[in-house]
């Protein structure tokens, strides 16, 4: 059997611990607008989508390409307080070194290249896609597959790693060659067991050695 050559990870809640930066900036959008506040519980039932989508969500009759400004001029001034969670960077290194082509696909917008290069993870990714750069968000294949096309890979030869059903599902669509399912970000346990992935695990250290029975 093929061993895989790539890996394509979501950003917030499986590389970088972002939810409470996320939360302080609809927290912001709504009080510059004079918007009603989203709890934290409310946004976190909504991470996994896009941007754009949750924010029509929250408010379905405003400009959301205002919300969005508002949303990226907050996140550039305050990625410093996002955090990589443990193990990140060494992960990343290792991978890179072993030849594997890493990417990172997000329904977040370009502002996670800020995050990317506040944690000096910049020079580890072949590609990045954000909502920005795709038509449909996942679960849709299609950021999947244009990170793939940039890697230069085949979907079947690359593994999707996320935190959320949407993250699995994108994968799957896409014929991945496995999905792994991380539990310290965004998604519960339960509705990522439904969504069927390859492997499960809580941590960083767990993705690490999963990944490691599938390359070596």
């Amino acid at each position: 059997m093929q061993k895989p050559r790539a890996i394509v990870f979501d950003a917030d809640g499986t590389l970088f611990d972002t939810f409470e930066l996320i939360v302080s900036a609809y927290k912001h959008v709504a009080e510059t607008h004079g918007l009603r506040v989203p709890s934290p519980e409310e946004v976190r039932v909504q991470l996994g989508k896009a941007l754009p989508d949750i924010f029509r969500h929250f408010y379905p009759d405003l400009d959301i390409d205002m919300l969005l400004h508002t949303n990226n001029e907050y996140f550039a001034a305050n990625t410093m307080n996002s955090d990589a969670f443990e193990g990140v960077a060494e992960l990343l290194a290792d991978l890179k070194a072993q030849g594997i082509k890493l990417a990172i696909l997000t329904g977040g917008g370009s502002k996670v290249h800020d995050v990317i290069r506040q944690h000096g993870l910049e020079t580890y990714f072949s590609s990045v896609v954000h909502h920005e750069r795709v038509k449909r968000s996942k679960p849709d294949p299609e950021g999947f597959l244009l990170a793939c096309r940039e890697c230069g890979v085949e979907p079947g030869q690359t593994i999707m790693v996320g935190d959320t059903v949407q993250d699995i599902e994108a994968g799957k669509n896409a014929g991945a060659f496995a999905t792994i399912a991380v539990t310290h970000g965004f998604g519960l346990l339960e509705d990522l067991q439904n969504t069927g992935p390859s492997y499960i695990v809580s941590d960083i250290a767990g993705i690490k050695e999963v990944i490691s029975k599938l390359i070596y």
